[in-house]
């Protein structure tokens, strides 16, 4: 079995290159070490059924004072559940461990590898944390620290970082891919034999991806991934993986001077600005269950080389380019002589296809030079037939849209929409956008 050293992706056989990250010379023999001393038997184990097993509704979940942390993790922290927490250095993962001392009441161990006790007291006492329910351990040595733990129990346990962590009973540096698998299994293991809601804090590489090996993933049951502009107030956390709770949930904070706080309530915070502009058009995204109103931008400029630039921040670059492909296919908005640069305002990541429409409009806008009001909002996925065809949620998007006030609404001219608040405008494919703009 070989290992990339880079993002933890395992492969049957060497190759100079990694299929996973695309980094070169990565690949790293990993060898697990045999059992000796013959064969072991197994010990003979009671079985459960399930229909007697008695589930109480909540019973095993720690109600945290963050309605966004509580959305996120599926009503709360899940007691045993073991809890990875990941995203780009300084964008706030310690920030919003250490405030969970504020946030509940039970009792938290707080093991740091990276600070030392000072360090963590002194940024507490900056959040406005009094530390009546949180211990501090720095340590970096695994078996030291289980063996703190059986003497010192408490409901929450955090580990700051698992790539600083090593262990005596295996080879290999802190933060290698033997010394994190090893770990990561010795701390579920501890999580579900104790009932402790374990939080473990892990690092990414360049690329964005979880550093280490992809089992410990696997290992975990939520996996949480923490984003956003480091030169931005605003912090999204959001579910990767939930095995207590609905996937692709998000969380909307504000970072302040005080830590972390709940933005309940974003409305327009995604939008940089209320006022009609080039190149500018809104549209309303599904984040998990919750819709979002962003705000596209676009930028075309006649190229001065020979190949027209295209660049896209928030979205995938491909979706760029099938974008202008329809457009040029379909319409008079010809960009074989232009540079097109896309935008997502205030560093949001957007996968989902509903706001394809929005998209082609601060484009066509950016090429036309024509103002987009922001009253109005554009919701709608573009086929490569030039078609608009239905989001889903579009029911919940349009809802979202009276809410805020919102006056006119572009949707798919298949859809079966009324509002007595918003003036629909039904668009059937590209042609129509242009002329309904």
């Amino acid at each position: 079995m070989y290992i990339c050293s880079n993002c933890g992706n395992e492969s049957i056989k060497w190759q100079g290159k990694c299929n996973f990250c695309g980094e070169w010379n990565t690949l790293k023999e990993f060898k697990e070490e045999k059992i000796t001393g013959g064969k072991l038997k197994g010990e003979k184990k009671s079985l459960s059924k399930l229909e007697d097993i008695e589930i109480e509704a909540n019973h095993d979940k720690i109600d945290t004072k963050s309605e966004e942390l509580n959305n996120v993790l599926g009503g709360g922290i899940t007691k045993g559940s073991v809890i990875l927490l990941s995203g780009e250095p300084g964008i706030g993962k310690s920030t919003i461990t250490l405030e969970l001392a504020k946030l509940v009441d039970e009792k938290i161990i707080y093991v740091s590898g990276e600070e030392t006790d000072f360090q963590i007291a002194s940024r507490a006492k900056r959040l406005g944390i009094s530390g009546k329910n949180i211990q501090l351990l720095a340590e970096n040595c695994i078996e030291d620290i289980l063996e703190t733990l059986l003497s010192n129990r408490a409901e929450i346990l955090i580990i700051d970082s698992i790539s600083v962590m090593h262990s005596k009973n295996i080879t290999g540096t802190a933060g290698s891919i033997s010394q994190v698998k090893f770990i990561s299994e010795l701390l579920v293991a501890f999580a579900k034999k104790t009932n402790t809601a374990t939080f473990i804090i892990g690092h990414i590489t360049k690329d964005g991806n979880l550093a280490g090996p992809k089992t410990l993933e696997h290992l975990v049951d939520t996996v949480l991934y923490f984003e956003g502009d480091k030169y931005d107030n605003l912090r999204i956390l959001r579910s990767l993986k939930n095995r207590f709770g609905a996937t692709s949930e998000i969380g909307i904070f504000s970072m302040t001077e005080k830590g972390l706080v709940d933005l309940k309530n974003p409305e327009f915070e995604f939008v940089s600005s209320k006022e009609a502009q080039v190149g500018s058009s809104l549209s309303i995204t599904i984040e998990g269950s919750r819709p979002l109103i962003i705000e596209t931008e676009s930028l075309t400029t006649y190229t001065k080389f020979g190949y027209p630039k295209r660049s896209a921040r928030g979205i995938n670059s491909s979706k760029l380019d099938l974008i202008v492909a329809v457009l040029g296919k379909y319409s008079q908005i010809k960009l074989d002589s232009y540079d097109v640069y896309t935008n997502i305002a205030r560093g949001l990541k957007i996968e989902e296809p509903g706001i394809d429409l929005s998209i082609a409009v601060s484009i066509i806008s950016s090429k036309l030079g024509k103002k987009i009001e922001k009253d109005e909002v554009f919701i709608g996925e573009i086929s490569l037939t030039g078609m608009i065809k239905k989001p889903i949620y579009l029911e919940k998007r349009i809802k979202q849209a009276e809410k805020i006030g919102i006056k006119k609404i572009f949707v798919p001219a298949d859809c079966e929409i009324k509002s007595k608040k918003l003036e629909i405008i039904k668009i059937k494919n590209i042609e129509d956008l242009i002329k309904n703009i």
